[in-house]
Formats: C-alpha cells, structure tokens, sequence
C-alpha cells in the first residue's frame, strides 16, 4: 500500500507540474491571460489572441475553442470572465461575441457558439455551402452548462440559471430558471421571477 501512495504521490507532483508547464507556454499567446488560470495539455485553440483569458480559471484536458478574429474594434471574440471552468471535451465556436461572466460552471463535451452551418441551397452540399454568424452567445455570472448541453447561437443563458444535461438550447434562459430537454424548456425556477427581478444590479 505504501508503494501504491507514493507512486500516486509522484503521478500527482508530475501532472501538476505538466499543467503548470503547458500553461505557462500557452499564456502568452492569448489577448490577456489572467492570474492563477490554468489549462491542461491537448487544448485545440485557433485565434488565441482574439481570446480574454480571466484570473482563476480552468481549461480541462481537450478542450477546443474555435475562434476568428473577425472583429475591427480591437475587443476579444471570446471573453471568458475569472473563475470559469472549463470542463473535458468542451468544444467553444467563437466567430464574432461569446461572453462567458464569473463564475460560471461549463461541464464536460459541451457545445456553444455563435456560428452555425449555411443550409439554405438544397442543391449544395451543406459542407460546401459554409458558415455564418448567427448571433452572440452570453453565459451570465454563476451558470451551470450541465454535461452534453448544446448552446446555440443568439442565445443568452441567465443568472445563476441551470442547463439540465444534454440539453439543447435554442432561445433565452432567465435568471435563475432550471431548463432541460430537445429543445430546452423552463421546468423549475430557482426563485420566483419578481424576486430574480429586483436582485439585478
């Protein structure tokens, strides 16, 4: 048992100090990088420079943050606020205004973006026909992106909301509302709306 613990011991000392090199070779190629944020080895990441990176947050193994620097007016595609985490397997889209606010809980293989595929001819096919932005994406402060949950484009996520597993999200989720389902329906609210109302700064 005791080779058994120190061999656990050395592994957790050696993954520490993998996350803590990869971070510091990754965090200067991003827009801003904050204090004491980390990421863990295998991130796919396009445009880190259209990326703002806040204090305290973690990005977990395999991540992918998809983004383009289409933007002229010098601010970051995607803004990830102090505190997120990141979850295994996330897959982020980011083409032109994904917000992500403090303290918001992304879980593992979650899908959110603000581009989707271009349909319309169906003549062409779809991978041929591209992709466009079809609206921003916002996760406001202290949300919850429950494991396999897709946030699709032009789509606001409330205040301290909860987005059940495997949810897909297609429109606004108020402050403080529990949704779940294909396509994601209120089924609970955490506080009645007049008192979510008056919270608001």
């Amino acid at each position: 048992m005791k080779r058994h613990r120190l061999r656990e011991k050395a592994f957790s000392i050696w993954e520490r100090g993998t996350r803590l090199l990869y971070t510091w070779l990754q965090r200067g190629r991003f827009h801003t990088w904050g204090a004491c944020s980390r990421v863990s080895p295998g991130l796919v990441v396009s445009c880190p420079w259209a990326i703002a990176v806040g204090g305290g947050v973690t990005i977990s193994d395999h991540a992918t943050l998809n983004v383009k620097d289409f933007r002229t007016d010098g601010r970051a595609t995607l803004v990830i606020g102090d505190r997120v985490y990141i979850g295994r397997f996330v897959h982020i889209n980011a083409w032109q205004d994904v917000v992500i606010e403090p303290d918001v809980l992304i879980t593992h293989r979650v899908l959110l973006g603000d581009e989707d595929h271009v349909y319309d001819d169906p003549s062409v096919p779809i991978r041929q026909q591209g992709s466009k932005c079809k609206g921003p994406v916002r996760l406001k402060a202290g949300c919850w992106i429950g494991t396999g949950a897709a946030i699709l484009p032009n789509v606001t996520i409330g205040r301290n909301a909860v987005v059940a597993a495997n949810a897909v999200v297609t429109k606004d989720v108020p402050d403080h509302a529990v949704v779940a389902g294909n396509p994601a329906r209120v089924i609970k609210q955490l506080m009645p709306p007049r008192a979510a109302e008056s919270e608001r700064p």
